[in-house]
């Protein structure tokens, strides 16, 4: 796994052996960020299931100011640190070591311009956070709810446009924007 593109472009990151962590593949990430916006002009990002940290690093990167990441799992918490020192970013990054349910108590307070989530897709959970995130007016104007899935396997109720949907294998990715 690697950064795509920005400051930090080609540099390798590391990622999790196993079956505890499902990475966005490169060629996903890199259609995702060609539709949010190839390079950010600031911006906040809330990254709910950090895994390696791939997917806020790449946002810092391209320019976002401020990440937030969340992570239960142990062993994804102390690669998302590596990532982190590896790019020297820790100013920008506030990596919480709880889970999503606390991380969204958390940061209530907040706005955010992008949203990435990209659950363990076991957890059938992205239409009970989107609707947290739109209650509590946590997304700004124009922002965008970036969300990662098992294919075919999410039917959304919220009212947030969506502006893209697309597979990948049997993978299946939806934005949604704030207007």
């Amino acid at each position: 796994m690697r950064i795509i593109a920005g400051k930090h472009r080609g540099r390798v990151l590391k990622t999790l052996t196993g079956e505890q962590t499902r990475p966005m593949m490169d060629r996903m990430k890199e259609s995702v960020f060609q539709i949010i916006g190839p390079y950010f002009n600031g911006g906040t990002v809330l990254d709910l299931f950090g895994g390696s940290g791939a997917l806020s690093l790449e946002a810092i990167s391209r320019g976002a100011e401020e990440v937030y990441i969340s992570e239960y799992f142990k062993d994804a918490l102390k690669i998302i640190e590596k990532n982190v020192a590896l790019l020297k970013e820790e100013s920008k990054v506030h990596i919480y070591p709880v889970s999503y349910e606390k991380m969204l108590q958390e940061v209530r307070t907040k706005k955010f311009d992008f949203v990435f989530l990209d659950p363990p897709y076991r957890l059938e959970i992205i239409n009970e956070i989107i609707d947290f995130l739109i209650n509590e007016n946590m997304i700004k104007k124009n922002g965008m709810i970036i969300c990662h899935y098992s294919k075919g396997k999410a039917t959304f109720t919220n009212h947030l446009p969506i502006i893209r949907n697309q597979f990948y294998g049997q993978s299946e990715v939806t934005i949604f924007k704030n207007c």
